[in-house]
């Protein structure tokens, strides 16, 4: 018995590239998809990192009975040197943060211009609770709020 049809590697790779195309309502679509998507992920980048920051707070807190800035977070081991400056910047969010020896405050905040590759809410934190605040037009305060 001979089989009558016989598939190569260029029609399995039509077949793929058709199968790609069809799951797609329109490439538009799926154009306008992968900024959100990256906007999504820069968010979520952000909101780790405040919590990261919280807990190297809490470990500087407890190890020298103050909380303290990002250099000293850093130097300290606490925060690795992407956190390194006075407003660092990571996956398109600048982080502000005040400390003393009883409190700190962290604000995560978008670029005044947002590209389509960025978030947009902007996020605080402080040292009072274990609660991240949002707010989607300006910095965001403890007055807004929680996520």
């Amino acid at each position: 018995m001979t089989n009558r049809f016989q598939i190569t590697s260029g029609t399995c790779l039509l077949l793929l590239v058709w199968c790609l195309f069809a799951g797609c309502s329109s490439a538009s679509d799926g154009a306008r998809a992968y900024p959100k998507a990256v906007g999504e992920a820069d968010e979520g980048s952000a909101i780790q990192a405040l919590r990261n920051i919280a807990t190297a707070q809490t470990q500087a807190k407890t190890m020298r009975g103050a909380y303290t800035d990002f250099d000293s977070l850093v130097q300290a081991g606490f925060l690795d040197q992407r956190f390194a400056g006075s407003s660092p910047t990571l996956r398109g969010y600048r982080f502000a943060m005040t400390a003393s020896e009883n409190q700190f405050m962290v604000n995560a905040d978008p670029p005044t211009q947002t590209g389509p590759a960025t978030g947009s809410r902007h996020f605080y934190m402080d040292s009072t609770e274990n609660a991240i605040h949002v707010n989607s037009s300006q910095p965001a305060t403890k007055q807004d709020p929680q996520l």
